[in-house]
């Protein structure tokens, strides 16, 4: 499984909105921030352009928490 989504994937993911997730979003560092939502633009394929992709565990943390 892929550990980056795209800003839908991840609002799909945790069933919420896609400003949820951008209210959470922080720029990547190799720290975990609790509460937050890490992101680096990437290109994940050959047709794709450069997105902010989401880190999935940072994703998972907030199911855990919530």
């Amino acid at each position: 499984m892929n550990k980056w989504l795209s800003l839908a994937k991840a609002a799909e993911y945790l069933d919420c909105s896609k400003d949820t997730i951008l209210r959470r979003a922080v720029p990547w560092s190799n720290e975990s921030a609790p509460g937050r939502i890490r992101f680096k633009f990437l290109k994940l394929g050959e047709d794709t352009r450069m997105e902010r992709r989401y880190w999935i565990e940072d994703l998972d943390g907030l199911l855990v928490a919530s």
